[in-house]
């Protein structure tokens, strides 16, 4: 006989057909065996080395209740059949418990002299031991339990039954042969194990006849091991040490009844009793062993779905193991590691998934990892660990040219009722920021205790990690009384304003002075107009004029006429407001504000009726206000609609092919269709939400690229019929390998009407090309890195049953990326172009706007998107690790470019600031967190991330969010930073807390919305007082300088203790675990009552 992972089984091959009994019992047993079950079935046919047969056996209280029974009166017998059982539990509300567990658990461990439970005790990668100081590694026991005998034999007997002298003994029966064959079987187990240690668990002080034998027959047998240094400790004391000296333990073995109450214990210290398994052994194999989770019954939870049927897998392995299926049971532990450690988790654990969500991501990592297993299977030397490396194994195949290390994130669904669900893909960020918050709690306990991933929240004034991607917008049904279609006098009649839409609508505005609007829409124009060209300047600005200049507010009574009114009130509110979102010298009048966006949403139904141009560039700028205001969930539904309408009008398909339509409305319609194209992949990337259309359904040419279709015409004075398949081939592309070489366009005269370029580019081009049109260069650059981000979303971020990561794929991807960036016009890469007037707000209109600091910050952020889902590999692999300087490097850039982005005024509501902005901050936290750049740096350009969130904060609550998240990684860092310090300097002359009293405002706390204001009214006093400020309201004298590189609060320093992830924990940093790693803790409790708790949040942490 062999010992592997403190099982002991036999030699040799074992049958590769195996018959095993099924047992679930009662409670959650049947959910979780069933479970199982799915498991190792999905397992065997993923490795086909190995066939399984379950049996299922009605045994338990049903049985009980119907028979009188529990177990059939052949139970041996019939037991005797098998290879093994899986067991669930025993148990009923309705049954007294010594009747249950008697009448089939011990009618089974007993007299198929299962002696030997082994119960293995360890804590999961992606979750976390009740004990607060315990490392990962700290907790990895085996206990030993004697199941025959002991206290448990049932002897005894009760007499004088009614009397106030009843009486009943229970008698403990301990024999020497019992004793001597567990205690051989636990120091067997402990010799197998690297540190060869054994703890004998007794109680011979006080029971002085079979403890003592105990005792002396452990001595014994101790002297055929003297490799294995064991020693001796008293239940009650053990229960101490478990929990004070948890790294002093590794085998441990005890009776009957003192190793049933000690495994629970264990169970419970290494993170839940529902990921605890148990094995019944009989080590003779003369019987079947059994094998079963430890939990129970559990009553509470029955038939709710939430069982952790973890515990099940690995009795499952167990039994598998114990069947000579070595590496069948460890590619089953595989799969239970990475589903923990992704946070696939039920709520024992912390996290919030049901029984069938975790079985179902374990049944999808076998599927999905079928190569890497069989490969490990078929490998006779190579270990487990090699193949599947730790803290890392994805649900993509390998590719052949790569070491198998590949990335992986995986979205969060959050669920607070049945009815009401929220999901954010993993291309929004949600994976890589758990990732973030898993590196600090595993330093800094303390101080991220209030921070979690779970995301059901009912109360708004609960934000989750779900705010910190989107603002959620408001939520409130409109009473039907709230909306009027005309004002009226007290008679009845309507009453004229002197400016109105002609309809009013609730929470939708009226439109502003003309002075006013003449100022807002010059800055649309300049703004956001060369980003998304939708609207014809002109025609526009024609019907604006002929709107403010009419004597009177028309009142239309046609179905049509009043879709129109409500189509132009919608364009021009959501134009005005856009605008002014970006104009904060600008004091739009609250009349005129867009107050409600459930009300600014009922009205989009009324447009989306029409197909019409005008009624699409109305959706469009409704989309785009959404967009500004980060109501990105009302953005993407707006979204939909306007990508089916593009379809319903033929915008997805070249109008240029077309003879009906002039160059005029060839070029709109191109331009509204792209504009639509941008927005989807911008908010399904935000959002993480798969791309609505795919670009195998285009056939546009981007504005301002060469045009490569060209009008299928018929000349009215030519007797030639087209055949029906030729006039198939005059719809391709130029360059189409089965296009016709002619057209009929020289016979119109149409051959100069778009200039000839031999560059290929647009939607059918493989790399992106400059644009050769000035005009529209904006636009067609933007195009081109939308299509690129696209791209990165099919390849990373595509559902984990259709993901295949080739390198070549992932090296092609950055070529483009590289490629796009290197061929944009110099203008919009030349971050030195500025304008020398003032920035003033009497002067914001003059002061032009330069896009080279937005497209270099979306150039950076592709550079993340590409590299970020390599972070959630081991960070002891060379992907990670280069990943993680590249990203480096990205942030930074981004950081630097942000602080020009302020400084020239530029829009800080544009499409993906917010964004970088968080992540590039998370990025540099967390690589000070690894040791990978050093903190006094990475503090300061936190900083600047913090200040702009900041001021972002004014108007956006999920910036707040984000900037409170920061704020605290950002505290750890200066906390452990002063440590660090101070004993590199102690003794010292100055008391730490003067040395952190200047460096208070770096640690501040997240703060209310009133607080925003505050702040500015000190900035000022603080100029007055002889202190300045740069823009982002850094001190720029003597007093705001960092003196010997600290960045504390007092306040704060006796809050942190955590100590830094030094290069040998580098392995135990590893990807997200979401939705919830850690355990009782909720960003409910860090941002719990709105904006006043999240001021109390920062004095309290």
């Amino acid at each position: 006989m062999t010992t592997k992972n403190g099982i002991i089984h036999a030699d040799g091959a074992g049958s590769h057909n195996y018959r095993i009994a099924s047992i679930p019992a009662d409670g959650i047993g049947p959910e979780v065996v069933d479970a199982a079950i799915e498991v190792v079935e999905q397992l065997a046919q993923t490795l086909n080395t190995f066939k399984i047969e379950f049996t299922h056996i009605p045994w338990g209280t049903a049985y009980y209740k119907k028979t009188g029974r529990y177990v059939d009166e052949d139970v041996l017998e019939t037991l005797r059949g098998y290879d093994a059982a899986l067991f669930g539990s025993v148990g009923a509300p309705d049954v007294p418990d010594h009747i249950s567990l008697w009448g089939l658990l011990l009618a089974i461990r007993g007299p198929l002299q299962l002696y030997a439970n082994v119960r293995p005790v360890r804590t999961f990668p992606g979750t976390q031991s009740r004990l607060r100081d315990a490392k990962i590694e700290d907790i990895d026991w085996v206990l030993v339990r004697e199941n025959s005998e002991g206290e448990y034999s049932g002897q005894g007997g009760r007499s004088h039954r009614g009397q106030v002298w009843e009486t009943a003994t229970e008698v403990a029966i301990f024999t020497y042969v019992g004793i001597e064959r567990i205690m051989r079987f636990a120091f067997q187990t402990a010799q197998s194990r690297p540190r060869k240690l054994l703890t004998v668990v007794t109680k011979s002080n006080s029971m002085r006849n079979g403890m003592v034998l105990w005792d002396e027959v452990a001595a014994a047998v101790s002297i055929d091991f003297p490799d294995v240094k064991w020693d001796k400790m008293l239940v009650d004391a053990m229960t101490v040490r478990m929990v004070n000296n948890p790294t002093s333990l590794d085998t441990i073995v005890g009776t009957n009844l003192h190793m049933d109450i000690l495994s629970d214990l264990a169970a419970a210290l290494a993170g839940s009793i529902g990921v605890a398994p148990s094995s019944n052994l009989d080590p003779t194999r003369k019987n079947p062993s059994l094998f079963e989770p430890v939990h129970g019954s559990a009553f509470d939870i029955t038939g709710k779905g939430v069982a952790n049927p973890v515990a099940t897998f690995w009795s499952a392995a167990e039994m598998l193991r114990w069947l000579n299926e070595e590496k069948a049971a460890d590619a089953l532990m595989v799969a239970v590691e990475q589903v923990c450690r992704a946070g696939i988790l039920t709520p024992d654990l912390g996290g919030t998934m049901t029984t069938k969500d975790v079985t179902k991501a374990l049944s999808v990592f076998l599927y999905s990892n079928c190569i890497q297993i069989r490969l490990f299977l078929n490998s006779n030397s190579t270990p487990w660990n090699m193949i599947f490396p730790e803290a890392m194994t994805s649900h993509i195949s390998p590719s052949p040219s790569t070491s198998g290390v590949l990335p992986i994130e995986i979205g969060s669904l959050s669920t607070s009722s049945p009815n009401k669900s929220q999901f954010f893909g993993s291309s929004s960020g949600v994976f890589f920021v758990n990732t973030v918050l898993r590196a600090f709690a595993d330093s800094h306990p303390e101080s991220t205790s209030h921070l979690s991933t779970t995301g059901d929240t009912e109360s708004p004034a609960q934000p989750s990690v779900n705010d910190c991607i989107a603002e959620q917008g408001d939520d409130v049904d409109l009473p039907a009384e709230n909306v009027q279609v005309f004002e009226q006098d007290h008679f009845g009649n309507s009453v004229e304003h002197p400016k109105t839409y002609g309809r009013i609508q609730h929470g939708l505005g009226r439109p502003p002075d003309i002075k006013t609007a003449e100022e807002l829409v010059t800055t649309y124009f300049k703004l956001w107009h060369p980003i998304f060209p939708f609207l014809h300047g002109p025609a526009f600005l024609q019907e604006l004029e002929s709107f403010y200049t009419s004597d009177v507010n028309q009142l239309h009574q046609t179905a049509f006429q009043n879709r129109n009114d409500t189509r132009r009130a919608v364009l021009f509110q959501c134009i005005f407001n856009l605008a002014a979102i970006d104009r904060p010298d600008i004091i739009l009048p609250p009349e005129s504000r867009i107050e409600s966006i459930t009300s600014l949403m009922s009205l989009l139904g009324v447009l989306s009726l029409r197909t019409e141009i005008p009624f699409l560039q109305a959706l469009l700028a409704a989309q785009l206000y959404l967009m500004a205001s980060m109501s990105l969930q009302a953005a993407s539904i707006v979204g939909g609609t306007l990508m089916r309408k593009v379809c319903h009008a033929g915008l997805h398909r070249c109008p240029h092919r077309y003879s009906q339509l002039s160059l005029h409305d060839c070029n709109i319609r191109k331009r509204i269709f792209w504009c639509v194209y941008a927005t989807d992949r911008y908010l399904n990337h935000a959002l993480g939400h798969p791309l609505a259309i795919q670009d195998s359904d285009v056939d546009v040419c981007v504005p301002g690229t060469r045009e490569l279709h060209k009008p299928v015409l018929h000349d009215a004075h030519t007797t030639e019929i087209v055949r029906p398949d030729r006039e198939i081939l005059l719809h391709l592309p130029e360059g189409h390998p089965d296009s016709l070489q002619y057209s009929t366009r020289e016979l119109h005269g149409l051959e100069n009407s778009i200039p000839p370029t031999s560059e290929l580019t647009g939607i059918h081009g493989d790399a992106f090309v400059s644009p050769r049109h000035s005009g529209e260069d904006v636009l067609a650059s933007y195009i081109g890195y939308i299509r690129i981000l696209g791209r990165a979303l099919e390849l990373f971020h595509k559902s984990i049953h259709n993901r295949s990561i080739q390198n070549g794929d992932i090296l092609t991807l950055k070529s483009e990326v590289h490629s796009w960036w290197n061929l944009l016009p110099y203008e919009l890469q030349d971050l030195t172009v500025t304008t020398n007037l003032p920035h003033s707000p009497s002067r914001e209109s003059e002061i032009s706007y330069n896009f080279a600091p937005f497209f270099t910050i979306m150039y950076q952020q592709l550079i993340l998107t590409i590299n970020r889902p390599f972070l959630s590999l081991n960070p002891a692999t060379p992907e990670f690790r280069s990943s993680l300087q590249t990203c480096l490097k990205a942030s930074r850039t981004i950081v630097s470019t942000l602080r020009e982005y302020t400084q020239r005024r530029q829009s800080m509501s544009a499409p993906g600031i917010l964004s970088s902005t968080w992540m590039s901050g998370l990025v540099i936290a967390f690589a000070c967190e690894l040791k990978a750049y050093p903190s006094n740096r990475g503090i300061l350009e936190i900083e600047t991330c913090l200040n702009i969130l900041n001021t972002m904060g004014e108007q956006w609550s999920n910036a707040r969010h984000c900037h409170a998240v920061l704020n605290i990684l950002s505290s750890n860092l200066s906390s452990q930073l002063n440590e660090e310090t101070d004993a590199r300097q102690r003794p010292s002359s100055t008391p730490r807390g003067q040395s952190l009293q200047s460096h208070a405002r770096r640690t501040r706390s997240p703060k209310s919305r009133g607080d925003w204001s505050s702040e500015k009214r000190q900035r000022i006093q603080n100029s007055e007082a002889g202190n300045s400020f740069d823009f982002l309201g850094n001190l720029t004298n003597q007093q705001g300088q960092f003196s010997n590189q600290q960045f504390n609060d007092p306040a704060l320093d006796s809050m942190f203790h955590g100590n830094g992830v030094d290069t040998q924990g580098l392995s135990k940093i590893n990807e997200l675990q979401w939705p919830d790693v850690f355990g009782h803790v909720s960003w409910e409790a860090l941002f719990q009552g709105g904006s006043e708790h999240m001021e109390n949040t920062g004095n309290t942490l």
